[in-house]
């Protein structure tokens, strides 16, 4: 999920998601375009010294009270590389044909939460399926719908070119996008989920969130104002909620499924999502993409004081 069409700022999402890297991505061999995404990308940190800042202070800023230095510049290095990898993931997605993505979905992801998500599903009321800019989130969708199951993303699309990719994707497939810039975006993802579908949303887009003046939580150790999106999401829809993440391993991909609360009990879906990926960000920070605007964007998050309700 990125900032919308309209934004004119230049990023390392436009960088890499030119028309050169579009053709590339339809025919080159995956291990031979992951190469090649690693080496424009570190030319684009390169150049662009306040972004590699961006990424260097957002890590220190939760990372560093629990490691060293030495670890620290490993966990740096690492990091840009799992950056590099979720634009490989992105792209493959979007530009492989359908039939290359859906065999190598396959044949790559294993999916040790079946059982908790065939559970959620077979109650027939639709379900909400929280993730973060962790791991292969890029795969979740369509990957879903190979196996069978009726997804729904609300998301943004950063280029014209990614939106027509996946939206022409989609229509071959049992799966739903909702623009996030487009009107009525709550309405639309209530519709869908009691249409039964799987409605997929994020949990960290610090831009997104809609901080209340009377609810704090904790985040990374630090108290904070509460984001009620999701929330108010799990009240107005009574729907099963979990918290889904791929996993990269060594050797491709797991999807897992945690079962947050089942549409009856009173639960803070933001507090309980933001538990689960914090372990995730804590065990693989390599694998968390927001790490170039996290800094930024919370801190911009916390000195806002007109916090307001729903």
């Amino acid at each position: 999920m990125q900032p919308n069409l309209s934004s004119g700022k230049k990023d390392l999402s436009r960088f890499l998601q030119k028309q050169p890297n579009i053709f590339l991505a339809k025919v080159l061999p995956l291990s031979i375009y992951r190469q090649y995404l690693s080496l424009i990308g570190f030319y684009y940190y390169g150049i662009n010294s306040h972004e590699r800042r961006n990424v260097s202070r957002s890590l220190k800023y939760v990372l560093g009270q629990r490691i060293g230095k030495i670890k620290f510049q490993s966990i740096l290095f690492r990091t840009y590389f799992g950056i590099f990898e979720h634009y490989f993931e992105k792209m493959i997605n979007a530009h492989k044909s359908l039939i290359e993505m859906m065999n190598y979905l396959k044949s790559s992801i294993s999916f040790s939460g079946r059982d908790s998500m065939d559970q959620i599903v077979s109650r027939n009321k639709g379900c909400i399926f929280v993730t973060g800019h962790f791991g292969a989130v890029e795969y979740i969708p369509l990957y879903l719908a190979a196996k069978g199951y009726r997804p729904t993303m609300i998301l943004r699309f950063k280029t014209k070119e990614l939106k027509t990719a996946l939206v022409d994707k989609s229509t071959s497939v049992d799966l739903e996008l909702i623009d996030a810039d487009s009107p009525n975006v709550l309405f639309k993802a209530l519709s869908a989920i009691k249409k039964g579908r799987i409605l997929i949303t994020m949990c960290d887009e610090v831009h997104s969130w809609r901080p209340c003046s009377r609810e704090r939580t904790q985040l990374f150790g630090r108290p904070i104002p509460k984001d009620r999106t999701l929330d108010l999401l799990y009240k107005r829809s009574r729907a099963p909620i979990c918290f889904g993440i791929v996993h990269r391993k060594k050797t491709g991909y797991d999807l897992s499924v945690h079962p947050l609360a089942d549409g009856e009990e009173e639960c803070s879906v933001c507090e309980a999502s933001w538990n689960l990926l914090e372990q995730y960000v804590y065990r693989n920070p390599d694998q968390w993409y927001q790490w170039p605007s996290f800094y930024p964007e919370f801190t911009k998050y916390m000195s806002n004081q007109e916090c307001y309700d729903y």
